[in-house]
């Protein structure tokens, strides 16, 4: 197939897969006069490819994994995906955090903005600036 075809199929666009190949993620593509014909490997290889791309993978990382276009490495893959996995559960944790904290320092503002007696007065009596100061140190 050409790669117009190897595109369609995959949904990478034309100027992926020869940067793919580029790459050596593709592995040795055999040409037709000026034309390059790809098999079932490089659609299988292209596919990959976009699928380790939508769940966050550069094609950097993929390099060593997919270089030379032969048969992946799956344990390693599979080791990479299981990392990928722990550094997202964090990020997830860190981001829970910090959703918290904006909730405190909502409830905060909101106290102030309501006049509520449970608002710390110090903070509702500050300027914004300095505010943003106080709000950092909660």
């Amino acid at each position: 197939m050409h790669i117009g075809e190897l595109a369609s199929r995959t949904g990478a666009s034309a100027k992926a897969i020869r940067l793919y190949e580029e790459q050596g993620l593709l592995g040795p593509v055999p040409r037709q006069g000026v034309y390059r014909v790809y098999g079932e490997r490089h659609l299988q290889q292209v596919l990959l490819i976009r699928q380790a791309q939508s769940v966050g993978f550069r094609l950097a990382e993929l390099h060593p994994l997919l270089a030379g276009g032969e048969e992946p490495d799956w344990p390693e893959l599979y080791q990479r995906l299981q990392d990928k996995r722990a550094a997202l559960r964090a990020e997830i944790r860190r981001l829970q955090r910090l959703d918290a904290q904006l909730g405190r320092i909502g409830a905060e503002i909101h106290a102030c903005i309501g006049g509520q007696p449970q608002a710390d007065q110090a903070l509702c009596a500050t300027e914004p600036a300095q505010r943003g100061a106080l709000l950092q140190e909660a």
